[in-house]
């Protein structure tokens, strides 16, 4: 069974660009791209965690401000183990999610696969880089790093395509009830799966073959390779693409380091690593 048969098999998340907890399950995602490849496809829609702070409140975490959601993103990252910096939120915070949320889907609407690297930097750059991803001039520079025509990005930007779709996405959202991120559906030929929150791979896989029973799973590529494919990858995503601890995965990046295969960034209260010749066509 591949992507290509008459009922692909589709890998839906309902996320917002600068939620920790969809920062959190980018492992999550890249293991199912390693372990599934063509066999799934993904796609992304934008659910508005914030549409302005001045008129937001969450009651469980206690969040009502930017400030507030410092200790959230720490306590988060303590559990999912990717890196944060909330720096962001002394310098730089944003006050909605929704501009960052628009120029994705203004990266969606030129190409698909892009728009889904976009999505990555675009969590990337506000989680770990202090970069306020709603400032235009961070979105346009992250754009032309993934290979997305800026010209035509900065058009559906602008003409109000973009704002249209990201509407659509939000009655979509709220059509289907979501109220967390991320919220996954799953569809299949023989069925279709709802998960909703944060989610293991194996809750994930365990979907994935109630939906779709025949896909193949397949091993991962050194650790080398899959480096230079996604790099800079999180210490915590070789933890769980190869199934380390996360005290395995770090000892073994830092003796790739210094073998001097590897290069270590610290970024926040983690590290990200990269090869040093890097890569051009990243996922």
């Amino acid at each position: 069974m591949t992507a290509t048969s008459d009922t692909p098999v589709t890998i839906t998340q309902y996320t917002d660009p600068m939620c920790t907890w969809c920062w959190g399950a980018e492992p999550i995602i890249r293991r199912l791209r390693v372990t599934y490849g063509n066999q799934i496809r993904f796609a992304f829609v934008m659910g508005g965690l914030i549409e302005d702070f001045d008129d937001f409140y969450d009651v469980k975490n206690d969040i009502s401000n930017p400030g507030d959601v410092a200790p959230h993103w720490l306590d988060a990252s303590e559990l999912h183990g990717m890196p944060v910096d909330t720096e962001i939120f002394d310098t730089d915070p944003a006050y909605s999610t929704y501009p960052a949320s628009k120029a994705f889907v203004a990266a969606r609407q030129q190409d698909e696969e892009l728009a889904h690297q976009y999505l990555r930097s675009l969590r990337e750059a506000y989680a770990t880089q202090v970069r306020n991803i709603n400032r235009r001039e961070n979105q346009i520079e992250l754009a032309r790093s993934v290979g997305l025509d800026v010209g035509r990005f900065k058009t559906v930007l602008d003409d109000g395509t973009a704002q249209t779709e990201f509407q659509d996405d939000l009655s979509r959202t709220r059509r289907v009830g979501v109220r967390s991120f991320p919220t996954y559906h799953i569809d299949g030929p023989t069925g279709e799966k709802r998960l909703e929150g944060f989610q293991s791979f194996s809750n994930l896989a365990d979907a994935l073959n109630h939906v779709a029973p025949g896909l193949e799973q397949r091993s991962p590529p050194s650790i080398n390779q899959f480096i230079a494919e996604f790099g800079p990858v999180a210490t915590q995503e070789v933890a769980e693409i190869y199934e380390f601890s996360r005290g395995k995965a770090t000892q073994t990046l830092h003796t790739l380091a210094e073998e001097g295969i590897l290069r270590k960034e610290l970024r926040g209260n983690g590290f990200f690593w990269d090869v040093f010749n890097g890569n051009a066509n990243r996922s």
